[in-house]
């Protein structure tokens, strides 16, 4: 399973190219985060092996347009990328 690049998200959200880095540096903290929160001695591998890549990736996605335009709400990320990462959390713990 191949992970979102920020090619795809920088065509996807119709950003300028010269925000790559940025993006970049966003998808390596999404990555991060959901591996830290799912399992802290994991890596994304493990975790998109024992859940969904597709949904792994639709959480780095989720993530990434939430921080990039700043919709990042006080008490955390938004129900999209929660529901997304309690979906990957439970599947990671054998839940699903």
């Amino acid at each position: 399973m191949t992970i979102v690049t920020a090619d795809i998200i920088i065509n996807e959200l119709h950003l300028d190219v010269s925000e790559k880095a940025q993006i970049e540096s966003l998808i390596n903290f999404a990555k991060d985060y959901i591996v830290s929160t799912t399992d802290k001695g994991g890596t994304v591998e493990d975790v998109v092996a024992k859940t969904n890549g597709n949904i792994f990736n639709q959480a780095v996605r989720s993530i990434v347009s939430s921080l990039y335009f700043g919709s990042v709400e006080q008490s955390g990320f938004g129900i999209q990328s929660m529901v997304l990462l309690n979906s990957i959390r439970n599947m990671y713990q054998g839940g699903e």
